[in-house]
């Protein structure tokens, strides 16, 4: 069971979408890119044009069900202010905490030694024992931290 049961906490869903067939399953609240085909595709790190992958409403599923591979897909703009429940790995989180993306999922940016593209912030301050969301507020660009 999830803390969220919506991706898009916005409301702005009506005209900042994308609509594309998925080129693999891909999970609600995960990263997407769209590729050479004109497909959605996990993004692994935060690159270009990014999307933030809707619930498939439209075929019944819920924000924990994968949209499955060729079928359509949302994906919301991931632009300033906005604000998205993303998925996130079992941790600590707290308000104001540096959001980047690893392998398609929200993630705190490391306190270890490297550069990492930071694309929002949390608003949550929770921990989670298992895959859940957290809610982010999107900032315009991304800011690189070392």
């Amino acid at each position: 069971m999830s803390r969220y049961r919506r991706v898009n906490i916005d409301g702005k869903s009506l005209y900042k979408t994308e609509t594309r067939k998925t080129a693999a399953a891909l999970y609600p609240g995960t990263f997407a890119v769209i590729n050479g085909s004109n497909l959605f595709a996990q993004a692994t790190t935060p690159i270009g044009r990014m999307y933030v992958v809707d619930s498939a409403y439209h075929e019944g599923l819920g924000i924990t069900d994968q949209v499955p591979s060729g079928h359509s897909a949302i994906g919301n703009y991931l632009e300033e202010g906005r604000e998205f429940a993303v998925r996130v790995a079992a941790g600590t989180y707290t308000k104001d905490q540096a959001i980047t993306v690893v392998a398609g999922q929200a993630a705190a940016v490391p306190t270890t030694a490297g550069t990492y593209k930071v694309i929002g912030y949390c608003q949550d301050a929770v921990t989670t024992t298992a895959v859940d969301f957290i809610r982010i507020r999107v900032r315009a660009d991304s800011v690189v931290v070392s």
